[in-house]
């Protein structure tokens, strides 16, 4: 069975309800990812994710001759994430110098917290064998007790700590 291409669907969006499931489902996940890359903050991703989706819903897109369903996906994500940004940065603006104790401070703490939250999504799509042991290794366990509790050869354990730093280091570089 050949699957409707996402024209087709937002094309049924009226008519049938499962039009929309279906272009959620194919298009959310990485939409979420491309999101949080703004936002740094997995909650406000989620909510400029929902009103992506329900912009499209409520029939509110347009030219998708210059590169389709998907691309007006991703340029509406942007252009809110963006907002988003900006209404932040004016935010910090306006706050009375009072309030700001130490911009070198609030930097580094929302690097960190930026940090903490890629950590975070990282680890959620890591092969569960890489997480396994990395939660052991946050526990404070060395690769001897680690290969203990896994009962696994130490060799095996050194074998995913090398994968381990491998991923994140594809993951941080994006």
């Amino acid at each position: 069975m050949v699957s409707p291409t996402d024209e087709q669907l937002v094309a049924d969006l009226k008519s049938n309800p499962k039009a929309f499931r279906v272009l959620y489902d194919r298009h959310a996940g990485v939409l979420l990812r491309f999101i949080f890359r703004f936002t740094a903050n997995q909650q406000t991703a989620e909510e400029v994710l929902h009103d992506v989706f329900l912009e499209l819903l409520n029939g509110n897109f347009e030219a998708f001759s210059t590169g389709g369903v998907k691309a007006w996906l991703f340029t509406t994500a942007k252009n809110k994430s963006l907002n988003i940004q900006r209404r932040q940065k004016h935010e910090l603006r306006e706050m009375d110098a009072d309030e700001v104790v130490d911009t070198a401070d609030l930097a580094q703490n929302t690097e960190l917290r930026f940090l903490h939250q890629k950590l975070a999504f990282a680890e959620k799509d890591m092969p569960a064998e890489l997480y396994e042991t990395w939660q052991l290794r946050r526990q404070g366990l060395d690769y001897q007790q680690i290969a203990t509790q896994l009962s696994i050869p130490v060799g095996t354990v050194k074998s995913r700590f090398h994968r381990l730093v491998s991923y994140f280091r594809e993951e941080f570089e994006k």
